[in-house]
């Protein structure tokens, strides 16, 4: 089973609680700066919220980072395709309009 650090559970355990507006790049902000610029990257972000959706953990999390990132880009990246897929079937009609997601 993978696990994470205590730095990225961390971080995730405070953007779990938030209850602002946030962004994946809010996410990712954070985590570098937890993690130092060398380590905690966009692709150490990507990385860290598939493996919390595939331990279950921070459900909050995972999805607004997924669904923020989807609406920047317009897409998902392959990281993220499984964490999206378990997540559409709990969207709502107007989240589905807002972040562009048809299956």
């Amino acid at each position: 089973m993978v696990k994470l650090s205590k730095i990225k559970a961390c971080v995730l355990d405070e953007f779990e609680l938030r209850s602002d507006e946030w962004t994946f790049v809010t996410f990712e902000k954070a985590l570098e700066e937890a993690m130092g610029f060398r380590y905690g990257n966009y692709q150490t972000a990507k990385s860290t919220i598939s493996v919390a959706h595939d331990l279950g953990r921070w459900p909050k999390t995972v999805k607004r980072y997924v669904l923020t990132n989807r609406k920047s880009f317009g897409t998902t990246p392959g990281e993220l395709h499984d964490a999206l897929n378990d997540l559409y079937q709990h969207l709502t009609d107007e989240e589905k309009l807002e972040y562009n997601i048809e299956q």
